[in-house]
């Protein structure tokens, strides 16, 4: 299984879905959001393992979604 490159959440928008939760992250930097199945039973660290390992998913489409929670902005 690939890595996508290292990035901290920004928003996730969650979604039912056949066989559990569907999460789709937008990360605080990059061109792209990614989508996964939450497998945890921790929201945080199911955000944590979709940006690691979930497949990407189109930015755009991503910021139109509804959000389930954001994140802070990291401190500089």
């Amino acid at each position: 299984m690939s890595t996508n490159k290292p990035n901290k959440p920004k928003q996730v928008s969650w979604f039912n879905g056949p066989g559990g939760r569907i999460g789709i992250v937008v990360g605080q930097s990059g061109e792209h959001a990614y989508i996964g199945m939450a497998l945890r039973h921790d929201e945080d660290a199911d955000v944590e393992h979709i940006l690691l390992y979930g497949a990407k998913f189109p930015l755009a489409a991503a910021l139109l979604l509804p959000v389930s929670k954001s994140y802070p902005a990291p401190e500089k």
